[in-house]
């Protein structure tokens, strides 16, 4: 069973007032939807401004380049670890 989500609850209550119980199901379907893409934007903008700032905070690190900064610590953390 798939758990109701409180955004859903709240654009089903958005839709209700806004259209009221006059809409036909094709209203109530595209304002539903248009809402719901708005959310999904919303969430998106906000994991790139997650992203941008962690960049920020980090110097500017990409990944990429954090990566290869790590590889050559790496044989030589082994051989102290397991060393005879």
């Amino acid at each position: 069973m798939k758990k109701k989500l409180e955004t859903d609850a709240v654009i089903e209550t958005l839709v209700t007032a806004t259209l009221g119980d006059n809409a036909d199901v094709r209203e109530r379907h595209v304002y539903r939807e248009s809402l719901r893409s708005l959310v999904r934007m919303a969430k998106a903008e906000q994991v790139m401004e997650i992203k941008d700032s962690v960049r920020k905070l980090t110097g500017g690190f990409e990944t990429q380049t954090a990566r290869r900064r790590a590889k050559p610590v790496l044989p030589t953390q082994q051989q102290f670890e397991f060393k005879d």
